[in-house]
């Protein structure tokens, strides 16, 4: 037998007084959003209108770690397409598949993209969000240096995307995808293993670096003229990291291809 807690009047209360204040707003066209949230929510807006204008039909969600991403678009988003997430390291690809069961438009490829097919080493960090082919430079930004520590390497499959792209399309059946990059350091090996196969993408994401945690890690400039040089314009940048400072550590830049714009 399940035993229901008695709930306080006042909790109760608070609760009818709180549906009704987020009842009347919306039906006036606005949205209360917690301060925690206000961060994200321009980003998440952006996106919307973004992947709604290019009639968006798949996410590949690269360098997924444990499904943040996807939750994000799925629950500020509300974007109910495909997605395909991306992540290398063996107990979270175990993560994502049980996660996945619940989400039939979530499909989980066990391997890493870079610049060639091949296995690598990859770092894992204490926290693994870290986690990364590069190793650590915590120099510039102290408030990592007992996050962004290696505890342990493991061998994992790298591929690359012009190679899995036209696959996963004949198997999945979508034209028109967005490439979402948070690799740690990695996105431009990435987009150069991408080859022919970026001109269908019709817009990405990719973590930009402003002051680096990574050894050999690309620098924000070098990474905006790259995808310049690849034919993206920029259509919003969004903090990921600062430092206690108040310094941008790195910034989330989302980009439109030009040939999306000229169809």
């Amino acid at each position: 037998m399940f035993v229901i807690p008695f709930a306080r009047p006042e909790i109760v209360m608070l609760k009818i007084v709180k549906d009704s204040v987020l009842k009347v707003s919306r039906s006036l066209g606005y949205d209360i959003v917690p301060l925690r949230e206000m961060r994200e929510r321009d980003f998440a807006l952006h996106l919307r209108e973004l992947l709604t204008r290019l009639n968006i039909d798949c996410v590949l969600d690269v360098g997924a770690n444990v499904g943040q991403y996807r939750d994000f678009l799925r629950d500020r988003v509300f974007y109910e397409g495909i997605i395909v997430s991306f992540e290398p390291v063996a107990r979270h690809v175990e993560l994502l598949r049980a996660r996945a069961r619940d989400d039939a438009g979530w499909h989980i490829e066990g391997y890493a993209l870079g610049a060639r097919d091949e296995q690598m080493a990859i770092n894992i960090m204490v926290s693994d969000q870290f986690s990364s082919f590069l190793e650590p430079d915590n120099r510039q930004v102290q408030e990592f240096s007992e996050l962004n520590v290696p505890c342990a390497k493991e061998a994992v499959t790298v591929r690359t995307l012009d190679v899995v792209l036209p696959v996963l399309q004949e198997r999945l059946g979508f034209e028109r995808p967005y490439l979402k990059l948070d690799t740690q350091g990695f996105d431009i090996e990435v987009l150069r293993g991408a080859g022919d196969s970026l001109q269908s993408v019709r817009a990405l994401q990719t973590e930009a670096s402003v002051l680096g945690i990574y050894k050999g890690m690309p620098g924000y400039m070098d990474t905006l003229r790259h995808l310049d040089g690849l034919g993206f314009d920029i259509t919003g940048m969004y903090a990921v990291s600062r430092d206690t400072a108040l310094r941008l550590v790195e910034f989330d830049c989302v980009m439109i291809n030009r040939r999306a714009v000229a169809s």
